[in-house]
């Protein structure tokens, strides 16, 4: 759970997005399981203490201003249901909480039809929590529309289900490509072109350095490839 949107981040900071990050997830997992649900919103629930030992590179001073500036900016927002009255525990969701369906996988949470699967490949059985997060682990470094056709693409090559463990990775990877000028959502795409199961940086850059031989004559190795696609690519806005 430490990590952030970028888009988040450029507007309220990274310690701000951090905990954003943290509220969306847990509120995501309470209401795939129906879980603390008030005022027809799903909740989380967190002391500034509690969440000082969940992100120790964090003082209790900026988890308060961190907390106070989302909720200031409309990104949250906050109550009290504690069964206690002397327990001034507060609660915080999102501002903005996405409709979920009875039922979902990582595909059609991102409003995409289900491709077909071979009914003798074995089903995938994750949870829909772990489904829902996932999707947004890798929404935070490429599009909705990106992470859809790559987790289309591969269901339809009958890869190995997408685990939390492997969408971490994948994201870090994503986050390495966009952190060095690439195109995120260009990388999924590649991944497919190339019957890749997955991307990482050294592929990407070196397919892209590849492509430009005979344009590009200033360097070889990842450095190059890395400037190379950092002066054509066009940055994320945010």
């Amino acid at each position: 759970m430490h990590s952030f949107d970028p888009q988040i981040a450029a507007r309220v900071g990274v310690n701000a997005a951090v905990l954003y990050q943290n509220i969306v997830w847990w509120c995501a997992k309470n209401a795939a399981n129906r879980h603390n649900e008030h005022d027809g919103r799903f909740w989380t629930y967190n002391s500034v203490k509690a969440w000082a030992e969940l992100f120790p590179y964090l003082s209790a001073k900026q988890i308060r201003s961190s907390l106070d500036r989302l909720e200031e900016d409309g990104l949250i927002l906050s109550g009290c249901f504690n069964a206690s009255a002397y327990d001034r525990t507060k609660w915080y969701c999102p501002a903005t909480q996405p409709d979920l369906p009875t039922r979902a996988n990582e595909v059609d949470l991102l409003g995409e039809p289900i491709p077909d699967i071979n009914p003798d490949i074995k089903p995938d059985v994750k949870t829909r929590g772990e489904a829902i997060e996932i999707v947004r682990i890798l929404a935070n470094w490429a599009s909705n529309e990106a992470v859809s056709s790559f987790i289309a693409y591969r269901k339809r090559s009958k890869a190995k289900a997408l685990t939390l463990t492997a969408a971490k990775r994948l994201a870090a990877n994503l986050q390495e490509i966009f952190n060095a000028g690439g195109d995120t959502d260009d990388a999924l795409g590649l991944a497919e072109e190339r019957g890749w199961q997955s991307i990482k940086p050294d592929w990407y850059f070196n397919d892209k350095q590849r492509a430009q031989r005979g344009e590009d004559r200033q360097g070889s190795g990842m450095a190059a490839a890395f400037a190379a696609v950092a002066a054509r690519s066009t940055p994320r806005q945010g």
